[in-house]
């Protein structure tokens, strides 16, 4: 196996010596520059050989050896060769330290350790004076473990920049500008404040565009950042919908709306552990509440209000999956008390003109509800791709943002949500709709 012995003689500049080659004087514009020069050099000088080598990166008194491989894969490694050692003379014999114990003579066990006591001090006279205030005290005491670095300031994992940390060690952190950077952002946001009650809708009058997938999936993203417990995706559709056959884990015969409702009913108060009894908790955290058999008849808008105040006692947000019916008390309950609206419009143009009509509705019942509403385009198979110009003008013309989802195979087969089943460029796309809800419930928002 080659190897490549490199040589950082300045912010800039680089040194690179290989067996029977002629020294290779490597310089760029910056630090981050340099890296990314050392990492194609070597990737150049294996793929000409045809074979991995061993780079060894000496920079002042650090040295690191990585392998690389033709393809340009970057592994840490030790070298091929005997491990240098320090050019350090040996020691030279002298005459012994008087008063030194030889090693064996040290005592076995335990050794304690005495002094004389302090003598007492003399006692003042008159009245005492206090020490000089040293200011408040911190709460976090100074002998505390360094604090974690967020996750925005570590360094890059993903493209080129993820490769150099991965080959020379180093701590780049991702472009502002690039994917990486992106989705920090997202989760970081993520876990910020929520106001009380928090509650996000997902609507659209028309059937089968995805509200269900959909509000399924974006409870599981924000319980995978915020925690197990934090989140419920409750259905108000219509008795009857999918929201049991889509769930990961389906409920028992007593999780449900119905049940939960003659819980309230029979008690003056309903406590957390009785609560967790009627939810259905999903493989990423996040609760379920189906919809009963009887909820068509027996729920009307109160009744959902009661229901939402005893879920936002014990879990921060609420997403919910709405029906079909804008006259519905349950779909009217969600426009008027949700923070955040979500409508997803597959590109055909009955779902584009069902879109359009749902957020005339919505404004109907509240009439700041578009500042907090966002609609979301869904790719799949049938789309009319003519439907979209037309419509994200429309959309923006009622002054709500568009953004675009990538096409999800689980969404389309009806399959149970599973977070860890979505494709990686759906659970990003997700993490970034999450996001855009929890921004949209900023008390500024209105």
């Amino acid at each position: 196996m080659t190897t490549l012995d490199v040589e950082i003689t300045s912010a800039t500049t680089a040194r690179v010596t290989a067996a029977d080659t002629e020294v290779v004087q490597l310089s760029a514009a910056d630090r981050t520059a340099l890296w990314t020069a050392i990492h194609q050099h070597s990737t150049q000088h294996a793929h000409a050989t045809a074979a991995p080598v061993d780079v060894t990166v000496r920079e002042a008194d650090k040295t690191k050896f990585v392998t690389v491989t033709p393809d340009g894969t970057a592994t840490a490694s030790t070298p091929s060769g005997p491990i240098p050692t320090p050019n350090t003379p040996p020691a030279q014999p002298g005459p012994s330290t008087p008063g030194a114990a030889p090693e064996d003579s040290l005592p076995a066990g335990p050794v304690l350790m005495a002094a004389d006591p302090l003598p007492p001090a003399a006692p003042r006279l008159g009245r005492p004076v206090a020490p000089p205030s040293a200011g408040p005290r911190s709460a976090v005491s100074t002998l505390a473990a360094p604090t974690v670095p967020a996750a925005v300031r570590e360094p890059a994992r993903l493209g080129l920049r993820g490769r150099v940390n991965a080959l020379l060690g180093a701590t780049l952190p991702p472009r502002p500008s690039s994917r990486e950077a992106r989705l920090r952002t997202a989760t970081a946001a993520l876990t910020g404040p929520l106001p009380d009650r928090a509650t996000v809708a997902v609507v659209n009058v028309k059937g089968g565009v995805g509200k269900t997938p959909l509000a399924l999936a974006l409870a599981a993203t924000v319980a995978t950042h915020r925690g197990a417990g934090s989140v419920v995706a409750v259905d108000l559709g219509e008795a009857g919908s999918s929201f049991a056959d889509r769930i990961a884990t389906p409920p028992t015969h007593e999780q449900n709306t119905l049940s939960l409702r003659t819980q309230l009913d029979a008690a003056a108060d309903v406590h957390s552990a009785t609560l967790t009894r009627y939810l259905a908790r999903q493989p990423s955290g996040e609760d379920a509440l189906a919809v009963g058999a009887d909820t068509d008849r027996a729920w009307g808008y109160d009744d959902v209000d009661r229901l939402a105040a005893l879920l936002g006692r014990y879990r921060e947000l609420l997403v919910v999956d709405t029906g079909n019916s804008h006259l519905a008390d349950r779909w009217r309950w969600a426009i008027a008390a949700a923070h955040a609206v979500i409508v997803p419009v597959p590109l055909r143009h009955d779902a584009a003109a069902a879109a359009h009509r749902t957020l005339h509705t919505m404004a109907t019942v509240r009439s700041d509800v578009l500042t907090r509403s966002v609609v979301v385009i869904t790719d799949g198979p049938g789309d009319a791709p003519v439907v979209e110009t037309a419509a994200v003008d429309a959309f923006t013309d009622l002054g709500v943002p568009v953004c675009r989802m990538p096409f999800e195979p689980r969404f389309a087969s009806g399959d149970r949500i599973t977070l860890r089943g979505l494709r990686r460029p759906t659970r990003d796309a997700l993490t970034a709709l999450a996001a855009t809800a929890v921004e949209l419930m900023a008390p500024g928002t209105n």
